[in-house]
């Protein structure tokens, strides 16, 4: 069953919320009244910015794709969890609906170099079986410290996982392969994931385009997939949230920025394409959270394809 009530549930009140909250004003401080000549006027404090207002696994906005932005000696600890309605062909197999699960770790050391953890796993709905499936190491490198056109950014990525694992960082290649596979599946999977990565902020706007190689370590095939994403910040005072002269102002649950993005497969390197009906393709729309001092993100991926999942999305992530 594609698009499950629970899905347009949520996405109706996700974006209702967000909706009202950019039309609610927001309360500002009366400017101070002019001081006397001799009177020293007093500066107003450094608020501490962030150049990104949401977890950068998302692209800023994003639960997918990745954007340029890279901030410095940031240590962000986030968890995500995926609800999944699998698709007709994947049924066939026996996959029923299923929670999938990764624990993130990122640090930047510079302004154009992050390194990431990733640990996954999953547990099925129907039998209560639970599995930890592997563990991923990625590096971004932005080619150029100040903005330039489209901003390229390089990605990789190495994983070492079980054949089952179910957690979507990405999708490539087929569902259905239109050729024969050779050889019995290997027990776990190593794989080395590149991206280029081409971003770019007009005001409030991102833009961005991820094009994705995955390469198959112990075989010879590359696997292919894109996303490209489009978000926009709600509101650029979210930046003051971090550190401790946040303002006390601020409500307790914020909308920060809406996204969206397109994701999908287009095949490999024994058979390049576009094929929808042996392929995942996904729209997903979003939207990040301040709760507190913590960054919330809520989406949807609504599959596209027969051979595409529908899912819940959700990320708790923190910056320090």
């Amino acid at each position: 069953m594609k698009t499950s009530a629970l899905v347009v549930a949520l996405s109706c009140a996700v974006f209702a919320s967000s909706a009202l909250a950019a039309q609610s004003p927001v309360s500002k401080a009366p400017p101070p009244q002019e001081e006397l000549q001799e009177t020293p006027r007093l500066e107003k404090p450094v608020v501490p910015t962030a150049g990104r207002g949401a977890p950068e696994k998302s692209g800023m906005h994003y639960f997918t794709a990745y954007s340029h932005h890279i901030e410095p000696g940031e240590l962000e600890i986030m968890l995500l969890q995926d609800f999944t309605t699998p698709s007709g062909p994947k049924r066939d197999e026996g996959q029923e609906e299923y929670f999938s699960q990764m624990l993130m770790v990122e640090y930047a050391p510079a302004a154009q170099l992050a390194f990431e953890f990733m640990l996954e796993g999953f547990e099925d709905i129907g039998t209560g079986d639970e599995k930890f499936t592997g563990y991923r190491l990625e590096a971004r490198y932005r080619l150029f410290e100040r903005e330039v056109p489209l901003n390229p950014t390089l990605y990789v990525e190495y994983e070492d996982l079980d054949p089952e694992t179910r957690f979507k960082m990405e999708v490539s290649g087929w569902v259905r392969p239109p050729y024969d596979e050779d050889g019995d599946e290997p027990s776990r999977e190593k794989i080395l994931e590149s991206r280029l990565l081409l971003s770019q902020d007009f005001g409030r706007w991102n833009v961005t385009f991820n094009w994705l190689n995955e390469s198959d370590l112990q075989g010879d095939v590359t696997a292919f997939g894109y996303m490209l994403g489009v978000g926009y910040r709600l509101a650029e005072a979210h930046e003051a949230h971090h550190g401790e002269h946040a303002s006390t102002q601020a409500p307790l649950i914020q909308p920060v920025a809406l996204g969206v993005e397109l994701v999908g497969a287009l095949g490999d390197s024994k058979d390049f394409g576009l094929t929808a009906d042996r392929q995942e393709h996904y729209l997903q729309p979003s939207i990040m959270l301040h709760v507190g001092g913590t960054m919330v993100g809520l989406g949807m991926a609504f599959g596209l394809t027969d051979a595409s999942d529908d899912m819940l999305r959700l990320s708790v992530g923190w910056h320090f």
